[in-house]
């Protein structure tokens, strides 16, 4: 099922993993509301071992649905009220965030205190430095009601619920 996403927004995607938790992803949608992931994820692949094991990434999600390309089911899109769309080249800002990219294991990366939800805090964080998000307080905020609101789904989900990808605001 396609999933409609405001145009010129800005969305906290979770996506449930095999694991506690979920994945945290940035989605910025265009005039059309056509939306680029922005994320920080493991690196698809072969890769050299010293190469890092997570980086930023980019894709553009046409058509959203309720699960994701590796059959993932997306948990909810939080619209983060505030955004403005600017001129600036946001990935050239978001790869700013980790200029030399992450370690070459993941253990490092947790241990560094990197993991997409962490990278995504800061994305915020720059957007609202930069003047992308208006909102009377930091946006570091948000990342406990974003946990609540993925938390509840999962419940649901885990109680045998039949639920579809939840579509708030924060």
């Amino acid at each position: 099922m396609s999933l409609l996403l405001e145009p010129h927004a800005l969305y906290i995607c979770l996506t449930q993993l095999l694991v506690p938790g979920f994945h945290w992803g940035l989605y910025i949608t265009d005039e059309h509301g056509v939306p680029t992931r922005h994320e920080w994820a493991e690196v698809k692949g072969v890769r050299d071992r010293t190469a890092p094991v997570e980086a930023y990434g980019t894709t553009i999600i046409n058509p959203v649905r309720e699960s994701d390309q590796e059959n993932r089911f997306n948990l909810a899109f939080i619209k983060v009220r505030g955004y403005m769309p600017r001129g600036f080249d946001v990935c050239a800002l978001f790869a700013s965030l980790e200029p030399v990219g992450g370690s070459t294991s993941w253990h490092t990366n947790r241990k560094n205190g990197l993991s997409c939800r962490t990278w995504l805090i800061r994305a915020l964080a720059l957007l609202q430095r930069e003047g992308a998000i208006a909102r009377d307080r930091p946006v570091q905020e948000i990342e406990e009601m974003v946990k609540k609101i993925g938390m509840e789904v999962e419940l649901r989900l885990g109680n045998g619920e039949d639920v579809a990808t939840l579509i708030t605001e924060v």
